[in-house]
């Protein structure tokens, strides 16, 4: 059987000195049935791309033996050893950037230069966990004289990451970095709508590791879920749609496996009384429209003061116009997208709200869906209460900010919040009141590397790119030690 050298054939040693005997397990027979049939196209162009590669149950299962294989000698490795490695893999990954942005662009339709800025934030977080890792150690207590209580991570095992499509390198990287820093081997199943990258950054990223330490597999999303249900791996971080996250629930309760996810929900941005509408439109227009909207950390919600909200408006349309018209909007994913978010455009409109500029298919090639501002909304509205990832600024108006910041604390509460504010006390309101991951005041929550979000309780644990993914990925284990008896003293205890 032919493969990329990334990802491991049962007839091939994974790892120097590993058994070749097949394992009898499998992944799940009812999930080895699915393949990808769709020819996925260029959203530029409408041009088909390459028909995506079938997803093999056999390849995935031996990526799996491999990693687990793998795994015996990579928790060895010094930590210093895995430091310098991730410093490889970050040299790998900007060593190929522009090749790596332009499949990212020609899959997703990412703008060239956004995507280039992704690449480089994926480069970059697998050196800041080479540094942190290096820094590492848990708390030492104090116990009897002669005695000393310390705490020590341990790896989980096995990792698998399941990337999602609007941000595949940068989302990548984080995985693999903490994983693999904190002592694990780590298997990388990215999303169908970008197999093609996914599997050239698994060879970049096989190139600077060992076999099975850090492998990719590529297939459609009932592998992915295949993957998740096999009690060989240990722990998964889903980065993507939260109905895919609460699907992986029952998967990691059945098999014990730890699960980190990305926070679901609707982000919110709050414009106040006093601030420059202007630059408050830009800011919005930034936030909503970036990627075409589909970034998770994108705002849903937007809350303006009623007093300010007319001039808002204006503003607000005068900028979806300009974005327009200067081609700064990408086309979204693919057409099955556009016609969601159409269809959640029109439900509002039908339910009340009022179109201001956009709102309807853009002419030529390719799924683009053009700047879009929507006033009158209202919280029951699905526009404002799903993840509906486009470029639509859904605006309703409140009376107060303290009702602004009522509403962004209300379910569905996204993972981020912006507020445009020159009050500080408003400021201060909204840092303690809005229990989003991130909350920027007069600056956007676009969500940034190397830091932590836990966010709300949920099922499943919730972590950024920084410091806490490599606790979410590792065990504590508290050691006692003392000397032998005769070394004690007279003393004793």
């Amino acid at each position: 059987m032919s493969g990329l050298p990334h990802e491991a054939r049962p007839d091939e040693d994974p790892v120097p000195g590993a058994a070749k005997a097949p394992s009898q397990r499998t992944l799940p027979e009812a999930r080895a049935q699915s393949v990808v049939t769709e020819i996925r196209r260029d959203p530029r162009t409408g041009q088909p791309l390459a028909r995506p590669v079938q997803p093999d149950p056999a390849r995935a299962d031996a990526a799996l033996r491999a990693a687990r294989s793998a795994w015996t000698m990579w928790r060895r490795v010094p930590q210093a050893q895995r430091s310098g490695t991730l410093r490889e893999l970050a040299g790998a990954v900007e060593s190929a950037a522009h090749e790596l942005a332009d499949l990212n662009s020609r899959e997703t339709g990412r703008l060239f230069d956004d995507a280039l800025a992704g690449v480089r934030s994926g480069a970059e977080s697998l050196r800041r966990y080479a540094e942190l890792s290096l820094l590492r150690s848990g708390p030492t207590l104090a116990g009897a004289f002669s005695g000393l209580d310390f705490t020590v991570y341990e790896p989980r095992g096995l990792v698998l990451g399941l990337t999602s499509w609007d941000d595949p390198v940068a989302t990548a990287c984080g995985i693999a970095g903490a994983g693999l820093a904190a002592g694990n081997v780590v298997l990388l199943k990215p999303s169908e709508r970008c197999s093609a990258l996914g599997r050239r950054l698994g060879r970049l990223f096989a190139s600077a590791v060992p076999p099975g330490v850090l492998s990719t597999v590529t297939g459609d999303a009932e592998l992915g879920a295949a993957l998740a249900g096999d009690d060989r791996v240990n722990a998964i971080v889903h980065v993507g749609s939260a109905a895919v996250a609460d699907s992986l629930v029952a998967a990691s309760c059945r098999t014990g496996a730890h699960l980190v996810r990305g926070r679901g929900g609707s982000s919110s941005l709050i414009v106040d009384r006093g601030v420059d509408l202007g630059w408050a439109a830009a800011c919005t227009a930034q936030a909503a429209f970036r990627h075409a909207g589909q970034l998770l950390s994108a705002p849903r919600r937007i809350f303006v003061l009623r007093d300010v909200e007319e001039v808002f408006l204006d503003e607000l349309a005068e900028q979806a116009r300009q974005w327009a018209a200067s081609e700064r909007v990408g086309p979204v994913v693919d057409e099955w997208a556009r016609g969601e978010i159409h269809r959640a455009v029109l439900s509002a409109l039908d339910d009340g709200a009022v179109l201001l500029v956009g709102g309807q298919f853009a002419e030529g090639p390719g799924s683009f869906y053009p700047p879009t501002v929507l006033a009158r909304c209202a919280p029951s509205m699905s526009i404002m209460r799903d993840q509906v990832r486009g470029p639509v600024a859904a605006v309703m108006s409140v009376q107060t900010f303290d009702e602004a910041v009522a509403e962004a604390a209300e379910e569905p509460c996204g993972p981020s919040a912006t507020v445009l504010t020159r009050d500080i006390g408003h400021a201060q309101l909204a840092a303690a009141e809005i229990p989003a991951s991130n909350v920027a005041v007069n600056g956007l929550a676009v969500g940034v590397t190397g830091t932590d979000a836990p966010g709300l309780p949920q099922a499943g644990s919730t972590a950024g790119f920084g410091p806490r993914l490599l606790d979410e990925l590792s065990r504590p284990k508290v050691i006692h030690l003392e000397p032998p008896v005769a070394a004690r003293g007279r003393g004793g205890y």
